[in-house]
Order: structure tokens, then C-alpha cells, then sequence
């Protein structure tokens, strides 16, 4: 199994566009907090500075650099860093809020930045997130040895200078597939990582054993099991895992298992049916051991619907 589609699959991912602004010198737009991810396509204006809130080093950004800031860290951007404040703007992600399109010429487009956030129904979901940086910056020259990157932001482009009927919904879908694929540059980017999730996943054995737990979350796994699976000893197995997962094995199964129970809960399942879908013997032990990982019962999840952190 390809566990990272498997773990993007539960994201709940919501991408939406905010709107462009113009990027005529001097210029500087500062970005408050956010709950969301936030991201900038920029266009051609130059080149100028990032400043990240809590990094004293500013970085040089060029022309068609993507940024994601995962965590909705407040920074600035502009052409210098002494440059007068031009606009001080909120990114969250709005599902009500339109796309705001302006008349602009054609130079007035290029010049400009794209500004979006990516919204997730379960952040805690992903242990590979917790490890993201503050900033993730893609140069217009990673991007283009990427297959498919460069075309993705500018379908985005375009679709966003000339919006026509569906342009919502494309923009949408764009922007969804725009973070998967930042994602894939992260990870490669991060190629000489000795441990995390990159690590585990680059470990033949131990992504074995991920893909087997996330495929068959329901079975009741041993840890010499999943060891004799991927052909390790039960001590050389377990060691790794949880060096490189950063939790044992049968703890990331347990963990697994509640975020697919909590999914199932918010799309009104019934517990004893998430129960058997999960292999636990009864739905006691299942509540039991939703109460032990997830702090409350099941039902009380349900109603007040918590999004469950594996934090």
C-alpha cells in the first residue's frame, strides 16, 4: 500500500484562492497568523525578501517561487525589507467566501502573488506534518524538475486572471492537487533524512510494515508478526520502528485505528459496526479503548464532534 496516499486521503483537504495582489515596487504585504496553511504563487516581480515572524534571517525569494506555511506562521513579504507596509491581510480558509478577481492587464498578472490556504479536517492526523518546516520555499527552478509542478501552477494562473463559469470549483481542485505536489517536493528535498516519517517511509522493511498496518488496520497485530512480515527480528523490528516513527509499533496501529474510528463517528456509523470494522472483539472494548486514546467516549466525540489529534 502507498501509505502517504493513504494518509493524504484522510486530510480532508480544502483548498481555496484567496485573491491576487499586485506586486508594483515598493511593496510589502504582512500576513497575520493563521489557523490554516497558507500559500503564496508568486509572480514575476523581481525578486524580494521573506520574513518569517521569530526567524531574524530573512530569505531571498526570486521570480515564481512557491511558499506554504504549515503552520499559518505570520511573516512578510516584499521587494525590500525596508520597504513601506503596502497592506496587512488575513488568509483563512473561507468555503463561503468567492474568489476576488480583478481587471488588470496582462503585465499588472504577472507581476502579481497568488494568496490561498489549504485547510485541514484532521491536522493531527499525519505525523509527517508535525515534522514540516515553518516555511516550505520551492524556487521556479525545483519546481520545473518536478513532473507536472509547474503545470499545475500555471493552470492556477490562468484559471485566476480570466475566471469563467466552474472557475470556483477548478480553482478548488487546483489548489488541492498545488499542495499534494508541494508535499512531493518536501519529501524529496528531505532525501538524506537519517529518521521521521521520511525516513520510515525509505526504509524498505519498516514501509512494509506501515503499508500492512494501514491496509489491515483491523487485524490484531503482534509486534514479532509485523517483524517476521518484513523479515526482521522481533528486537531489531521494533527498535527501528519506533526510532524512526518515533512510537512503538503497536502504538501507531492503536493511534491508526482511533483516527479511522473518528472519521467513522463523524459520518455517523454506528460504534458497534466501527467496532467490527476495526477488529475489536466487542464494542466495550472498542469504547474502552476509544476513551483511553481519544479522552472521551464515543458518543460524546460524535456529539460535540473534537477533531482528534495524534499529537
Amino acid at each position: 500500500m502507498d501509505v502517504l496516499t493513504d494518509v493524504l486521503n484522510t486530510l480532508e483537504l480544502k483548498g481555496w484562492l484567496s485573491a491576487r495582489r499586485e506586486l508594483a515596487p515598493p511593496w510589502r504585504y504582512q500576513f497575520v497568523a493563521s489557523q490554516d496553511m497558507i500559500f503564496h504563487l508568486l509572480g514575476s516581480f523581481g525578486g524580494g525578501y521573506l520574513t518569517l515572524k521569530g526567524d531574524p534571517t530573512p530569505l531571498r525569494i526570486e521570480d515564481g517561487a512557491v511558499l506554504l506555511f504549515p503552520f499559518g506562521h505570520a511573516h512578510s513579504i516584499g521587494d525590500k525589507l525596508t520597504s513601506p507596509l503596502t497592506q496587512v491581510l488575513h488568509v483563512d480558509y473561507d468555503s463561503q467566501k468567492h474568489y476576488q478577481s480583478f481587471p488588470e492587464t496582462s503585465e499588472e498578472i504577472e507581476r502579481a502573488v497568488l494568496c490561498g490556504a489549504f485547510h485541514l479536517g484532521h491536522p493531527g492526523a499525519f505525523t509527517l506534518l508535525h515534522s514540516l518546516p515553518n516555511v516550505i520555499h520551492i524556487p521556479v527552478e525545483q519546481g520545473r524538475t518536478v513532473p507536472g509542478f509547474t503545470e499545475i501552477v500555471q493552470l492556477i494562473a490562468r484559471e485566476a486572471a480570466a475566471p469563467r463559469l466552474g472557475t470556483e470549483v477548478m480553482l478548488r481542485r487546483f489548489t488541492e492537487l498545488l499542495f499534494i505536489h508541494i508535499i512531493r517536493v518536501w519529501v524529496e528535498q528531505q532525501a538524506g533524512a537519517s529518521r521521521g516519517w521520511l525516513a520510515a517511509l525509505r526504509d524498505p522493511a519498516i514501509s512494509k510494515a506501515l503499508g500492512l498496518i494501514h491496509q489491515s488496520a483491523e487485524r490484531g497485530w503482534k509486534v514479532e508478526e509485523l517483524a517476521a512480515a518484513v523479515g526482521l527480528s522481533r528486537a531489531v523490528f521494533s527498535a527501528r520502528f519506533t526510532r524512526l516513527v518515533g512510537e512503538p509499533p503497536i502504538k501507531y496501529l492503536t493511534r491508526w485505528r482511533m483516527h479511522k474510528a473518528t472519521r467513522l463517528l463523524k459520518n455517523n456509523v454506528k460504534v458497534e459496526m466501527i467496532a467490527e470494522l476495526l477488529g475489536y472483539e466487542s464494542e466495550v472494548a472498542f469504547h474502552k479503548a476509544f476513551k483511553r486514546e481519544v479522552g472521551m467516549p464515543p458518543a460524546k466525540y460524535r456529539k460535540f464532534g473534537e477533531t482528534f489529534s495524534t499529537t
